[in-house]
């Protein structure tokens, strides 16, 4: 189970972390891999900003992320 700290996570390319045949890196939050996007790639895959998009209801969201292939 990742433990959240206060250091931010560690960014990394948007299609290291799509669903694909890759190994994701060990400290990527897999529950939560969008926190990993840098803003532009962010705004790219969900078309909103991070604040816009904390704001939706979680079932938005994690529908948003399977869309996009982020889970």
């Amino acid at each position: 189970m990742h433990h959240m700290s206060s250091e931010p996570p560690k960014i990394y390319p948007a299609h290291l972390l799509l669903v694909s045949n890759y190994r994701l890196p060990n400290d990527v939050d897999r529950c939560h891999l969008e926190r990993h996007l840098s803003d532009t790639d962010f705004e790219m895959v969900f078309h909103m900003s991070r604040m816009d998009f904390y704001r939706l209801p979680e079932w938005r969201r994690n529908d948003l992320k399977r869309r996009a292939k982020l889970f």
